[in-house]
């Protein structure tokens, strides 16, 4: 049955519907959600920033747990003769279950809960519906991968964003719990890292794990660091905004070049710093420097 459905996908692409699909799947990538997320969490409301940040990496964290669990072939893998694969660049890891669903459901869902917007909302039903489509018609995942991804990122969304609210009003926990979980997660992390890069490990199941881990334990340590002695508000005008976004965006893509910067033999390494550098830059080290330039002010000023 997964392969007539993958086939049926195959038999109606033309030129707009795969255009559609490139753009649907960018939504699910990497790049889209940074851009949204910490636009929302430097310069509109950092609670709700906190909370989607929250509940999109413990989806992930989830997702790739399973994936390294169950290790499923892609459909293009499995039958490379019958499907014609479409944006495989973003076909890392393993098919089941399929990341890019899974982080649409919980960011376009988390957003969904947090703003009340009626166009947004209406935008987010859009993006979690046509996600996990795109990647269904790009050939890089089987239904069920797209369907149990979808189904991880809504589950966490609706038990867990109450819970993460709580915490973030809650100051003394938050600091306490960010900070003993993002060493914790860091140290892990750090481990699987020297573990690729000197044993003979599945790179396929553990590396984008390894990532993932590398930024959400140092942006937890961030957040921690972050709360007790800077205390940013995203107040400001347009202006400050927009340069806020453009100079915290320019760095993280400079800590992403560092790859090409260093031998391709320490890949694992070098992409454990640069994972943990943009954590700890996004939510600690930036709004540090933002507040001592102008660019943000602080709770705790008189």
């Amino acid at each position: 049955m997964q392969l007539e459905i993958m086939l049926f996908f195959q038999s109606v692409q033309n030129g707009f519907l795969t255009a559609l699909a490139n753009f649907f799947s960018f939504f699910g990538e990497e790049v889209a959600m940074i851009l949204i997320l910490l636009s929302i969490y430097w310069c509109i409301n950092k609670k709700k920033g906190f909370i989607l940040f929250c509940n999109l990496m413990t989806s992930l964290m989830c997702m790739q747990i399973l994936k390294a669990i169950f290790r499923v072939p892609r459909p293009f893998v499995k039958h490379p003769e019958l499907i014609d694969a479409g944006r495989v660049e973003t076909a890392t890891g393993y098919s089941f279950p399929s990341g890019h669903s899974t982080g649409a459901s919980a960011f376009f869902g988390s957003l969904y809960r947090l703003f009340s917007n009626k166009i947004l909302k209406v935008l987010c039903i859009v993006f979690i519906i046509c996600v996990p489509l795109s990647r269904l018609y790009l050939g890089v995942h089987w239904p069920v991968d797209v369907l149990v991804g979808t189904a991880i990122g809504l589950f966490f969304v609706f038990v867990l964003t109450n819970a993460f609210s709580h915490l973030f009003d809650n100051k003394k926990e938050l600091i306490k719990v960010a900070l003993r979980s993002g060493i914790a997660i860091s140290v892990i992390s750090l481990i699987a890292a020297l573990a690729l890069h000197f044993l003979p490990m599945d790179e396929t199941a553990f590396s984008d794990l390894m990532k993932n881990m590398a930024i959400l334990g140092t942006a937890l340590i961030g957040m921690s660091l972050e709360e007790k002695h800077v205390r940013f508000k995203t107040d400001g005008t347009l202006a400050k905004k927009i340069i806020r976004l453009v100079l915290g965006l320019a760095v993280i893509t400079l800590f992403q070049g560092m790859k090409f910067v260093f031998p391709e033999n320490l890949y694992y390494p070098v992409s454990y710093l640069r994972y943990s550098l943009i954590g700890i830059w996004a939510t600690y080290l930036f709004p540090l420097i933002a507040i001592k330039t102008g660019l943000m002010e602080s709770e705790n000023a008189k």
